[in-house]
């Protein structure tokens, strides 16, 4: 196992690595790359073939996990118990915090309880992710079920001057003033998580999206949706969708805008993240086709 703490300079071997391993929505370069902070250090795990783990040591002793491994699916948990003892037992650091699907986290689980060497700090905290089939998302909003959404579209671009352009276009103070702004009406934890990672983003010309897009409205930049393609799939993360919350129906325009243009570029199916109940009941708007969950959850000594 070799452990790599230059990860801008080895930015070609770890792309080959999502390019041909990569599975889940968190394995994309960039987002690897701009979690870095001035208390957060980004490691890459390379294994034999090379196979690898992308992952977060911060200052506190905390290790966090990217994604899954990049392995074949056989192969994945062995990679998985060579990380976890390195982390805890070799570094001696205090915990290991894992965000997971269900299915890789009955996995991790079974090894943490079979084990007699680890266990989980508490009940994890299980988030629910909407799902779009792209292929089914209508543009004009038809129907009864999208009436709401039709009326708040048209009240919208009635009532104001509405731009929609590619952010890489915009002065970046401005879309990170709307980063700035998006975080007063965000819970703690989102603030934590994710703030200075949007800023680097923004800082970095949105490298590794395939999609920045960012709605003007009265001249004034006033949201960000950006995201990219899930390796090895024809799906898409909507990775990123922040607004300043300063007019009625700007989320509601930015999600359908996003979904609009998922579609134009011929994806099968969006993921749209993580979501605490509110904001699922509010993505629940735009109808997906399911939900899956994910698992939030520490892993210390015994």
């Amino acid at each position: 196992m070799d452990i790599i703490s230059d990860i801008g300079g080895s930015k070609e071997d770890i792309s080959k690595c999502i390019e041909r391993y990569g599975s889940v929505r968190e394995h994309n370069f960039w987002f690897f790359y701009n979690q870095q902070r001035a208390y957060a250090k980004a490691f890459f795990f390379k294994f034999e073939n090379d196979f690898g783990i992308m992952a977060m040591r911060y200052n506190s002793r905390l290790w966090e996990i990217i994604g899954d491994v990049l392995a074949p699916k056989g192969k994945k948990l062995e990679f998985f118990k060579q990380f976890l003892h390195y982390a805890l037992f070799t570094k001696e650091d205090k915990k290991l915090f894992v965000c997971v699907p269900e299915t890789f986290y009955n996995d991790i689980l079974s090894i943490v309880e079979k084990s007699g060497k680890y266990k989980l700090t508490n009940s994890p905290i299980i988030y629910n992710t909407p799902v779009f089939n792209v292929k089914n998302w209508d543009k004009s909003l038809k129907g009864g079920e999208f009436k709401k959404l039709r009326n708040v579209q048209n009240r919208f671009f009635k009532s104001h001057n509405v731009g929609i352009v590619p952010s890489k276009e915009l002065d970046k103070k401005k879309l990170i003033e709307i980063v700035l702004q998006w975080r007063k009406y965000r819970p703690k934890t989102s603030q934590t998580f994710y703030l200075q990672m949007y800023i680097n983003l923004i800082k970095n010309h949105f490298e590794g999206t395939d999609m920045a897009r960012t709605i003007v409205v009265n001249g004034e930049p006033c949201c960000i949706t950006a995201g990219w393609s899930i390796p090895n799939s024809n799906n898409y993360y909507s990775a990123i969708g922040l607004c300043n919350y300063k007019y009625d129906g700007l989320a509601e325009v930015a999600n359908i805008d996003d979904l609009n243009e998922i579609k134009e570029k011929g994806y099968g199916y969006a993921d749209f993240g993580d979501s605490h109940k509110s904001l699922l009941q509010f993505k629940k708007k735009f109808k997906p086709e399911y939900c899956y969950q994910t698992y939030w959850f520490f892993i210390v000594k015994k």
